[in-house]
């Protein structure tokens, strides 16, 4: 019988949908010309090469190989025997591997995608009451590295493994393939336009084999952090041996071929130019023509767009008209598009970067509109809702000498901005705090981390009842996945402020977690600090031993 593909991988939590800013105003008060928050974003294309089934093999901890369609079974044996809804999801499990690709600065990047299933229980300790979900990873990395992954002349038997070398990463739960493209073309902007590093890299290791007279590969996508310190060691000819002894994947070596040679950038992606009849359409040719500098014909798609759900409650629709209603020199206009934008606070985390730059470009305007204390009250709110920018902070230190922040002066609307595919109910308002808690830990548990930060934000303003140092020492992990350091490094701080000195187990865990939050932000002289204390109180596993022992020498 045919075997055929499944994919392996660590699934992580790290999705922001991002933007950059307007250019700074002038000293002079002017209409500023030069946006930078929405346009030029990357241009990606629909999916070109996908596989939707495949097997995965696992060698069980009773001596045993278990094969699975579309999932890598557990190494416990009795994990797999197991009814729960939890434990049928494998240890690892896909829908769909899809490739598309991109152009960055005229350079041709693939995405590589994998949509999985996840979910979480209302009774975690019961395992009862289950939640599905839907997941999606991605990984951005120069196109000619596919190439590399199937040499043009290789030995049967003998392992491969290629370092991709990814640019940018991230996970979203519960994705919606409509705004797919934007979401990600958004955060590659972000990453290119701060030059940061992505948070991890995937490595691909291949082996072809003849086995009952078909050509097959075997494979793993090996996904670890972006340190060369902690990849490196697979990439070691010593260690090629052990990369396929107990579990690896398995499919017709035509069919891995074509997904990994795929004809990467042979369909331009065309912008919208069709004649548009629904919302959606409207909202799309106007995009296109913002992009475009079409700034009248902008407004008058996005305004068409704004009469029918749900374009008329999504904060973008009226962000771009606000921008392009800007550049024309319309300001009241445009900054009654930016109030209404401001108020609809999107409900998807993953446009919460967006959102904040509206807030900052909102600033712009007031400040080309005279109003100066306007605009210094709307980018010191963006600072404080986690943006950051150097131009912003420039025109602060130069225009807000002397203003006096009011935390309340942001006055948002009741009603979230809704995301266009999703047609989703408003989530029922918790207020049994133990609920909240324990449904925290379970969604972390389970790699949900933007969902268990709402719990536990939830959880803190219904005031802990019972273990504060517990709640903020989850909220700073989440944040810790999410890659959202700063406000990591403060949850961690409370949470040892309120931790009992004597205990020991749990101390060492949050120092050892606040020092990874400063090792990633690059201050690793306190992040060896922190990581020595950990030590101090217990630390002993070898794996956290020996990474410490190469980031601290």
């Amino acid at each position: 019988m045919k075997r055929i593909l499944i994919l392996c991988i660590s699934f992580f939590l790290l999705q922001t949908m991002t933007g950059q800013p307007l250019s700074q105003p002038s000293a002079k008060p002017q209409v500023n010309t030069i946006e930078r928050s929405m346009s030029n974003l990357p241009l990606i294309s629909e999916t070109r090469a996908f596989i939707e089934l495949a097997t995965g093999w696992m060698l069980q901890d009773n001596g045993e190989w278990l094969s699975a369609e579309n999932r890598i079974p557990y190494k416990q044996a009795e994990y797999n025997r197991s009814s729960k809804a939890y434990y049928k999801l494998g240890k690892e499990n896909f829908q769909i591997l899809e490739i598309r690709d991109v152009m960055i600065n005229n350079e041709l990047f693939a995405i590589f995608i994998i949509r999985f299933k996840t979910g979480w229980y209302e009774f975690p300790i019961l395992m009862d009451g289950w939640h599905k979900q839907e997941g999606l990873s991605y990984f951005v990395f120069k196109a000619s590295k596919l190439a590399q992954i199937v040499p043009d002349k290789f030995e049967y038997n003998q392992p491969y493994i290629t370092n991709l070398d990814v640019v940018c990463d991230g996970t979203i739960i519960d994705y919606d393939l409509k705004t797919l493209n934007s979401t990600v073309a958004y955060q590659i902007q972000k990453t290119f336009n701060d030059k940061t590093i992505a948070s991890h890299n995937l490595l691909i290791a291949f082996m072809p084999v003849q086995l009952n007279g078909e050509n097959l590969a075997r494979f793993r996508l090996i996904q670890v952090m972006n340190k060369k310190k902690l990849y490196l060691p697979y990439l070691d000819p010593k260690d090629r041996d052990k990369l396929f002894r107990s579990s690896y994947f398995e499919t017709s070596f035509d069919v891995f071929r074509s997904l990994i040679r795929y004809n990467a950038g042979s369909i331009a992606v065309p912008q919208y130019t069709g004649t548009p009849k629904t919302a959606e359409e409207f909202y799309k040719r106007g995009v296109t023509n913002y992009a475009m500098d079409n700034h009248r014909e902008a407004i008058i798609d996005l305004t068409e767009a704004s009469k029918s759900p749900p374009y008329s409650d999504f904060f973008l629709t009226y962000a771009y008209r606000a921008n392009a209603r800007q550049k024309m020199g319309d300001l009241l206009p445009a900054l009654q598009d930016f109030d209404r934008a401001v108020s609809l606070k999107p409900n998807d985390q993953s446009y919460y970067s967006a959102w904040l730059t509206t807030i900052y470009n909102r600033g712009v305007a007031r400040f080309n509109s005279k109003d100066n204390a306007g605009a210094c009250q709307d980018w010191q709110t963006a600072i404080q809702l986690g943006f950051k920018d150097v131009a912003m902070d420039k025109m602060i230190q130069e225009n807000c000498k002397g203003y006096k922040f009011s935390p309340n002066a942001l006055t948002l609307s009741t009603l979230p901005s809704s995301t266009p595919g999703m047609s989703s109910p408003a989530p029922e308002v918790q207020n049994d705090y133990y609920k909240v808690y324990w449904e925290g830990i379970w969604k972390y548990e389970n790699g949900n981390y933007s969902e268990a930060l709402k719990n536990f934000n939830r959880a803190l303003e219904l005031k802990p009842q019972t273990n504060i140092t517990s709640v903020y020492n989850y909220r700073g992990n989440c944040r810790l996945k999410m890659q959202a350091y700063t406000g990591a490094i403060a949850d961690f701080d409370v949470a040892i402020n309120y931790a009992v000195q004597t205990d020991y187990n749990t101390l060492k865990t949050i120092y050892y977690n606040r020092g990874l939050a400063n090792y990633f932000q690059g201050n690793t002289s306190i992040a060896c600090s922190d990581f020595r204390k950990a030590i101090s109180l217990g630390l002993s596993d070898p794996e956290y031993i020996k990474f410490i022992g190469q980031v601290c020498k």
